[in-house]
């Protein structure tokens, strides 16, 4: 297994309080979420109150962004750019390029909103799990986590929705560490991470990692993929209760429908292509992501403004100034992830999308 390190070390890791205090959770936290309409947590929100707790105020935090504290309030989904910002700016402030795993470690189910109660509620790992992705977009604003689960197998691949380039390890990091925590405190059991393949580089000092996730991982991969244990899918939640679950289930619908009829039509298909990395289905394809008809798709994004075909090419080509300003991949490799086998059509696409050719970004 080229580019691996085997560890193996049973140290506890200390940022971790290893207790049950979800079973203390008050339920007017719960009532005050769903009045609120809260349905997943703002994860921007989350990050300036532990930095808050680490000594750093929000305006050092979302330095760079544009934004301020008042603005990120209630349901908020930054751009890419917005952050990247933040990512670079915690790792630069603390001086911790491992600040994602303490990060992951803080998280509290309540940080996910009213879709965390609907987590505690269920009555196994797995349903919690298939909650959680039923509305991965509303909370994974970086990534986005494919699981694989087989009798004998789970693996979850790691994708970026946005090209992270040296940020990917924080992205990975946090997810791991928090997937590890949240189990803990929902099943009141060790979740054990079998094994880490990732992209990036090795970092200099491996004890962070002997001590957080106790398990062989191996670098400079083709993918991020972790594996979990799937004799633990069925662990039963401590905290069960079929009819709160229904209770947060519903009200998790009604808040994402609220959502969803808000956005225009265009924005939910340029969130379905970007929640979907490498996948450009065809307008019919589409048209079943969204479950409406072809027919109306193509109506409705005309009486927008717009047709198919340009959010296609719009999404590719922000993607593509991404991928060329954020990471080393080559034409060749970038091509690819838009859905180009032939790297000549990907730089006639990229010229009449900018004007420019390849080379004038590089």
């Amino acid at each position: 297994m080229d580019g691996g390190i085997s560890l193996a070390s049973t140290i506890p890791f200390k940022g971790v309080k290893r207790s049950c205090s979800l079973n203390e959770q008050n339920s007017a936290d719960m009532d005050a979420d769903m009045a609120g309409g809260q349905l997943g947590g703002n994860r921007i929100v989350f990050y300036l109150a532990r930095m808050r707790a680490r000594g750093f105020s929000s305006q050092e935090v979302l330095s760079g962004t544009g934004l301020t504290e008042e603005q990120i309030q209630g349901f908020f989904l930054g751009s890419s750019a917005v952050y990247r910002q933040i990512i670079s700016n915690m790792i630069r402030l603390t001086g911790n390029e491992f600040i994602g795993v303490e990060l992951g470690a803080e998280f509290k189910i309540s940080d996910f909103g009213v879709l965390g109660y609907a987590s505690l509620s269920s009555s196994t790992l797995r349903q919690s799990r298939r909650v959680l992705a039923q509305y991965c977009l509303l909370n994974q604003h970086i990534i986005r986590p494919v699981s694989t689960i087989t009798e004998k197998l789970w693996l979850v691949e790691i994708l970026e929705i946005h090209p992270l380039d040296n940020l990917i390890a924080f992205a990975v990091e946090e997810y791991v560490s928090r997937a590890m925590e949240l189990a803990f405190h929902l099943t009141n059991r060790y979740f054990p991470v079998l094994e880490m393949r990732v992209t990036y580089d090795a970092p200099s000092d491996l004890s962070v990692y002997q001590e957080r996730f106790n398990c062989p991982i191996y670098f400079n991969q083709k993918k991020n993929v972790i594996r979990f244990d799937p004799d633990h899918i069925d662990d039963p939640i401590s905290l069960a209760n079929p009819e709160v679950f229904r209770i947060c289930e519903q009200q998790c619908q009604l808040i994402s429908s609220k959502i969803s009829k808000r956005d225009s039509l265009e924005r939910k298909v340029r969130d379905m292509l970007i929640s979907r990395p490498g996948n450009f289905p065809p307008v019919d394809d589409m048209a079943d992501l969204l479950a409406i008809k072809p027919r109306t798709l193509r109506r409705q994004l005309q009486a927008e403004g717009i047709s198919y075909q340009q959010i296609l090419d719009e999404t590719r080509r922000d993607l593509a100034l991404q991928y060329l300003e954020y990471t080393a991949l080559t034409p060749k490799e970038i091509g690819f992830l838009l859905g180009y086998n032939d790297v000549s059509n990907f730089r006639r696409a990229f010229r009449s999308w900018t004007g420019s050719k390849l080379s004038d970004y590089r």
